[in-house]
């Protein structure tokens, strides 16, 4: 989700730079209709890529290449993005994992996984993890927003224009971002609702912007929720990344595949410790 008009437009207009490209897709056919999806490497735990609104797996190729060399790495178009088909389910957030669930069990990729979510994604993957806890290894939120980020911004009187996108512009989206864009406050308010976060590694990327060009109560209000989210497990920690938008994963891949390949590694290391453990 994102916070001003500017950066809408960026997230839904802007196309990737890297020349980077992703394996060739596969088709799954899930009871909830075709998903478009790209699978490669070996190895547990598999990470699992969620894209933000308006932007599909190709985005993730930067990312997706380097995490493949490590372990399984899946990423995927939601429905009506990219070769996915559309549906007719509403496009709140958990109906949305319900779909990526039932594609990874159709796919037989099978938990624990760890969850990389961007922007709207990043609500999505800890929707996820709250639902189906024991199915998450880990987690890595790509300038994700928090759910209270909306009301903390009026509680301190920030501009809406900061952080709402207006009706006109809602008006001129494609059809299935604009579902999903709508769809946002419910979202948000299913991961306020749903269970506790789970005690996994969690890294919280996200972009100086916020602090070095927003007016600063718009930024005080994000930093102090990008803390908050990094303080949903016991193992989370933040990481404020340089030289970046919105758009982490495509303006600094590198910081992105470090923290995916330490919450992978870490994720590792804990479940060899219990494996000693019940020996």
């Amino acid at each position: 989700m994102l916070r001003s008009l500017p950066s809408l437009w960026q997230l839904l207009r802007r196309k990737a730079v890297s020349e980077d490209k992703l394996p060739h897709a596969r088709f799954s056919a899930t009871s909830f209709g075709i998903r478009s999806l790209v699978v490669a490497g070996t190895g547990s735990p598999t990470v699992v890529f969620e894209s933000g609104i308006g932007q599909g797996k190709r985005n993730w190729a930067p990312v997706f290449n380097r995490i493949a060399e490590l372990t399984r790495a899946v990423a995927y178009d939601r429905a009506g993005y990219g070769q996915s088909e559309i549906s007719d389910q509403p496009r709140d957030g958990l109906q949305i994992v319900l779909e990526l669930r039932e594609m990874l069990r159709t796919e037989g990729l099978e938990p624990p996984y760890v969850l990389v979510g961007h922007s709207l994604g990043g609500t999505m993957v800890k929707l996820f993890a709250k639902t189906w806890p024991d199915e998450v290894a880990g987690v890595v939120l790509v300038d994700a927003r928090h759910e209270e980020f909306t009301q903390r911004c009026r509680q301190v009187g920030v501009h809406r224009l900061l952080y709402e996108p207006p009706e006109t512009l809602l008006n001129m989206l494609p059809p299935v971002p604009r579902a999903e864009l709508l769809a946002a406050p419910l979202t948000l308010k299913q991961a306020r609702r749903a269970g506790s976060f789970p005690d996994v590694p969690l890294i919280v990327l996200t972009q100086s912007n916020a602090t070095s060009r927003w007016p600063e109560s718009l930024g005080k209000v994000w930093l102090a929720s990008q803390r908050r989210m990094a303080g949903m497990s016991a193992l989370g920690r933040i990481k404020v990344v340089g030289d970046a938008g919105h758009n982490l994963h495509m303006d600094r891949p590198d910081v992105v595949v470090r923290a995916v390949t330490g919450v992978v590694r870490a994720a590792r290391l804990i479940r060899g410790k219990r494996l000693r453990t019940r020996r």
